[in-house]
């Protein structure tokens, strides 16, 4: 059994389950194993003793929270671990403590034949050092009962670290989604298999800093995982690379098309982006009022105003929608880049006038770049509706439209031919205007250099992320999305195997 840390450089790509799936799977690999499912019980509350420990070792009072299922079978486990170490356990019990499940109860049992005692809400009197939430784990559905919100609101007054057994009380495992309130972890130990929910909606808001124990069962699940979490580490040994005589040409040429009156920058912003990410050629296209004084702050950008030549045949890829608008200019400009069978991003204002046309269906080339407003536009419904289960909307927009989607937000999702992939990467910072424009260019820069459409958007949206990472060593309030070029070009470089090559004096000089 392995208690592993999900840190943003991690080094393996995980899979991530349904909570159903790994209750099946549970099941399954105890009976394969010959194992009792109380073993697992066991295993999981000596994983939280011992990351508790590992991580709060002068805390030597804590307050323990049960529930009536296996999630308070696991923290009766702790108690008892705890308890024998010397450190001073106060447990409250959810419920009827004589009417939990077979392999909670036996939990029970132990710690109170050890000694241990089962106190009521109102005798927490002394603040301790650390509080453990093993209320409901993933047996969260719809809102919460009037028990439950109290014991979620005392244990959220408390003010001290808090570790969240599998999950945040309150949150869904399944898709992120809060339906009342939850769990504000300060660490989350999820067993067995990551689940959607705790990187995803909500997710990153209460869940703290992740860990993951297998149990020493994963391996045996026997089912495939709903999604897969991107690792950078892995996808960087994909991003295009130049022989060495190459020219800007087959680097790639991009048209950019937006840019309406007063919104300018959107274009500078997505066309800077694909230069920095190694497009050889790029050539913003907008409304003759904007787009000339544009070359002026980045003269290697190319311009071109709309009515007049767009030069879709010199270009290997388009982006659509940065600083479009909806008016009728727009919507002649959109029109005239549906027009192409070339590799598309559409984003933006874009996406508003692709809602009007509705579900298409079929296959194209494109990758659509919602967040869950536009999303919502697209689908049909509210954005609260998207963000209650995020993982349902990036299918149905696969579906309804034919192309690769990336659902922008925390724990961005990316519906392929691969299936759905997550991004953890990235940070609130990146809550600023641009930043959305800046992905745009990059995946049109990949999609310009070649890359297949989904693996454009995947290599895109990590490195977009790990950008924002670096741009928010210097803070994350008041970042721009023009902060993230410098971190673009660096994460790029970092693995040019040519650039190390030159770099590199060698022996002797």
């Amino acid at each position: 059994m392995s208690i592993t840390g999900l840190e943003k450089p991690h080094s393996l790509t995980q899979g991530l389950w349904l909570s159903e799936q790994i209750r099946e799977g549970e099941r399954r690999a105890a009976a394969a194993m010959g194992m009792a499912m109380f073993e697992l019980m066991s295993r999981a509350g000596l994983a939280a003793f011992e990351l508790a420990r590992r991580q709060w070792p002068t805390a030597r009072h804590w307050w323990i929270f049960c529930g009536g299922g296996n999630n308070g079978g696991d923290g009766y486990v702790v108690a008892r671990l705890a308890r024998a170490a010397g450190i001073r356990v106060q447990l409250v019990q959810l419920g009827d403590a004589e009417k939990l499940g077979a392999d909670a109860a036996t939990a029970r049992d132990h710690y109170r034949a050890d000694g241990g005692a089962i106190e009521s809400l109102d005798a927490l009197q002394e603040t301790p050092d650390l509080v453990i939430d093993a209320l409901l784990g993933t047996g969260i559905r719809g809102e919460l009962k009037g028990a439950a919100r109290r014991h979620i609101a005392a244990l959220n007054r408390v003010g001290v670290p808090v570790l969240a057994l599998d999950l945040p009380s309150g949150l869904n495992p399944d898709t992120g989604r809060i339906d009342d309130m939850a769990v504000v972890a300060t660490h989350t130990l999820t067993f067995v298999g990551l689940k959607p929910g705790l990187l995803t909606g909500r997710g990153p808001d209460v869940c703290g800093r992740i860990w993951l124990a297998d149990l020493g069962i994963q391996s045996r699940l026997g089912q495939a995982p709903v999604a897969e979490l991107l690792n950078w580490s892995t996808l960087a040994g994909r991003l295009p690379r130049r022989r060495q005589a190459a020219h800007k040409g087959e680097a790639g040429r991009l048209l950019v098309l937006g840019g309406n009156q007063g919104m300018g920058g959107a274009l500078r912003l997505a066309g800077e982006a694909a230069l920095r990410c190694g497009t050889g050629l790029v050539r913003l296209v907008g409304h003759p009022t904007q787009v000339h004084q544009l070359s002026l702050t980045r003269p290697e950008l190319m311009t071109a105003s709309f009515p007049g030549p767009v030069a879709e045949d010199w270009a290997h890829a388009l982006v659509v929608g940065p600083g479009m608008g909806r008016d009728d200019w727009a919507q002649a400009l959109f029109e005239r880049a549906l027009g192409q069978d070339k590799p598309m991003v559409i984003d933006a204002d874009a996406l508003h006038l692709l809602a009007l046309r509705g579900a298409m269906g079929g296959s194209r080339p494109w990758v659509l770049t919602p967040h869950p407003g536009e999303a919502a536009v697209l689908l049909g419904c509210t954005s609260t509706e998207v963000e209650h289960d995020r993982l349902a909307a990036v299918r149905r927009l696969r579906e309804q439209y034919g192309a690769v989607v990336v659902l922008k937000g925390a724990g961005t999702l990316i519906a392929d031919e691969q299936g759905i992939a997550l991004c953890h990467y990235g940070n609130p910072g990146m809550a600023s205007g641009g930043m959305g424009d800046l992905l745009s260019g990059i995946i049109g820069a990949f999609l310009a250099q070649g890359l297949a459409t989904g693996l454009a958007a995947r290599l895109a949206v990590c490195l977009h992320g790990r950008a924002g990472d670096g741009a928010a060593r210097d803070g994350m309030i008041g970042m721009l999305a023009s902060d993230l070029l410098s971190p673009l070009r660096s994460l790029i470089n970092q693995t040019d195997e040519y650039d190390n090559h030159k770099l590199d004096p060698g022996p002797g000089r």
